[in-house]
């Protein structure tokens, strides 16, 4: 039987060993190839079947917004001085900047994508197979890749987040109202319009140098332990396969590009597709795990705009309570971000996810996407109580599956 407190210990030591190995691993780099290799084979020895699956990624095109945009609006507080037509451009700047955001980050879609350049990642697949036939799959998920730094949480202002990415917007909508009446036909812009977005540099300033695209995180807690979490799970579960895998086929994914718009999941559901249908399937992701007391569970994914699975979610919570964890429910609030379990829910597929880090509008402290982000900053007791849950849900599951065997 596994114990969970040494199992937690266990992937904090893992974790740990990676980052010292390969660094921060961005995606589509061959760091972060590495770890995924690394993690692959960590699991080839437990599980029937353990492979890389390479898919393309373009990862400067999910924070080409943030450069987009500030040097749309310095063209265009220029453009406001001279003649007309020489307003078309940063004007189209501006709108071409506002729909890359509402794609990449807003909505997590890939369009422009084909603009930029493209790399390789390599998601990290391995399944368990059950001790009897197979009548449901589990997929617990998590991803290895590590995220850019963003400098505004890397300083003192780090809990102004929201203020940092939502107010340039006020200054960028302005701007380009001024440049399409300028278009039209109208006078210079007057006085206040000037003073404006003179004030607007600063902020739209600090926008551009929001995320060091060049410099990567060590990405600890987000999100390197919870994929070495999910491939402790299934060495834990390989050794007692007769008393904790009986029905249930189990696949454990760790994903790449998941800081770059979620490319890796998508490129792995839309791969697995067919598969997938055969049987009822559920996925389980972990992401950004820290600290116990901030043990959460999403009720929706990608800005909010994605729902994820309020039956999924119901026994969660349960298996938490059961266990004596107190974990509580989230919607994700604009601004948020996203997770893997959003594209399993874009895929039809029941998914949910679990998130240990502080998410109320204002935040201190904050290490996620820093250079801060290590092991050092990840409580032992929030990775055994995920590794609790997972088992717990994994036996409802089985326990459900009796029930209803004829």
């Amino acid at each position: 039987m596994m114990s969970i407190r040494e199992a937690a210990r266990e992937c904090l030591g893992e974790t740990d060993a990676l980052i010292r190995r390969f660094g921060p691993r961005l995606a589509g780099t061959e760091a972060a190839r590495k770890a995924a290799q690394s993690l692959a084979d960590s699991l080839a020895g437990c599980c029937d079947s353990s492979r890389l699956e390479p898919f393309a990624v373009h990862p400067a095109s999910f924070y080409s917004y943030t450069k987009v945009l500030p040097v749309s609006y310095a063209l265009g507080a220029l453009a406001l001085f001279l003649p007309r037509p020489l307003s078309l451009l940063p004007a189209t700047g501006l709108a071409a900047g506002v729909i890359l955001m509402l794609c990449q980050f807003g909505l997590y879609l890939h369009f422009p994508d084909f603009l930029f350049p493209k790399k390789e990642g390599w998601n990290v697949s391995a399944v368990l197979e059950p001790k009897g036939e197979a009548r449901r799959e589990l997929i617990l998920s998590a991803h290895h890749d590590s995220a850019p730094v963003a400098r505004i949480f890397s300083g003192p202002f780090a809990k102004f987040y929201a203020p940092a990415i939502f107010l340039p917007y006020a200054f960028f909508f302005l701007e380009l109202y001024l440049l399409v009446a300028r278009l039209a036909g109208a006078a210079a812009p007057e006085l206040w319009a000037l003073a404006a977005l003179s004030v607007g540099l600063l902020p739209v300033a600090a926008y551009f140098a929001l995320v060091d695209t060049g410099r990567g995180s060590p990405g600890a807690g987000d999100n390197l332990v919870s994929a070495a979490m999910i491939a402790r799970i299934a060495r834990g579960i390989a050794d007692d396969r007769g008393a904790l895998l009986r029905s249930t086929r189990l696949r454990i994914v760790s994903f790449d590009a998941e800081e770059a718009g979620l490319r890796g999941s998508a490129a792995w559901f839309r791969a697995h597709a067919a598969e997938l249908s055969r049987l009822p399937c559920a996925q389980l992701n972990f992401d950004s795990l820290y600290a116990l007391r901030d043990l959460q569970a999403l009720t929706t994914d990608v800005n909010g705009a994605v729902p994820l699975s309020s039956e999924m979610h119901a026994e969660l919570m349960r298996c938490a309570a059961q266990g004596g964890h107190a974990m509580r429910p989230f919607a994700m609030l604009f601004g948020g971000g996203a997770t893997d379990a959003a594209e399993g829910a874009r895929a039809g597929i029941p998914s949910a996810s679990i998130v240990a880090m502080p998410t109320s509008i204002v935040r201190d402290d904050l290490v996620y996407h820093t250079p801060r982000d290590n092991v050092d900053r990840i409580e032992p007791e929030v990775i055994a109580a995920c590794i609790d849950i997972a088992l717990r849900y994994l036996a409802s599951l089985e326990a459900a599956i009796e029930v209803d065997r004829p």
